[in-house]
């Protein structure tokens, strides 16, 4: 039997490396084919995109609240502008009637300053109808002032109000100012203009509504 040739075994072992590294070879290809497990990138944690955010439909919106049918509505708030304290049509009227006769003068028709306060005593009642009616002298020499130039003094009403901070009108006593434009025109010259108002009490009786005191004259 013949001795094995020199070098035999060297290549056994040669062929042992080769087929070691073929493995390893396969396996390391293996492991790069094989797909490594899904993680989130730090963007995806940082941002998440707008498709992994919760919607809400419109039948989970939350309801909003309504009126309810016996809550007061805004017009129901708004204080009503019906004055409770109107001063009466026929108080008024009375007011309007007597002031334009107590401040309207005529020096070239009437005989004296107190024929305007005769007029206007048809319209009043008690003391201040009997005052009215009798002869003053206490404007007496406006009135010589008045008859030497023709003057003619006339009252216009623009307005009759309950004055501020008096007493609601009740069915006997009422209170009102009385507005006017008068008008002192001498039959020659130029005529002046000033605005007035005159604070009247008035009280109704059997005939009606009539003056009974000027509070501030």
């Amino acid at each position: 039997m013949s001795a094995p040739a020199p070098g035999r075994p060297r290549t056994a072992s040669t062929i042992a490396l080769f087929v070691a590294a073929a493995l390893l070879a396969v396996l390391g290809i293996a492991l790069l084919v094989t797909p490594a497990d899904p993680s989130p990138s730090d963007a995806a944690i940082a941002a998440p995109s707008s498709t992994s955010r919760p919607t809400t439909t419109t039948d989970e919106e939350p309801a909003r609240p309504q009126p309810s049918a016996t809550a007061p509505s805004l017009a129901s708030l708004t204080p009503s502008t019906t004055s409770t304290g109107a001063l009466p049509r026929e108080a008024s009227d009375v007011a309007r009637k007597f002031t334009s006769a107590w401040a309207s003068h005529d020096a070239r028709r009437d005989t004296a300053f107190s024929d305007a306060g005769r007029r206007a005593a048809a319209y009043a009642s008690g003391d201040l109808a009997t005052d009215l009616r009798e002869t003053s002298t206490r404007s007496a020499h406006q009135w010589q002032e008045w008859k030497a130039t023709g003057t003619r003094v006339t009252a216009k009403v623009t307005g009759v109000e309950r004055p501020d901070g008096a007493p609601a009108p009740s069915n006997h006593l009422a209170y009102a100012r009385v507005f006017y434009d008068l008008v002192v025109a001498p039959e020659h010259g130029t005529a002046q203009h000033s605005t007035e108002q005159l604070a009247l009490e008035l009280r109704q009786d059997s005939s009606g509504w009539r003056v009974t005191a000027l509070p501030n004259a």
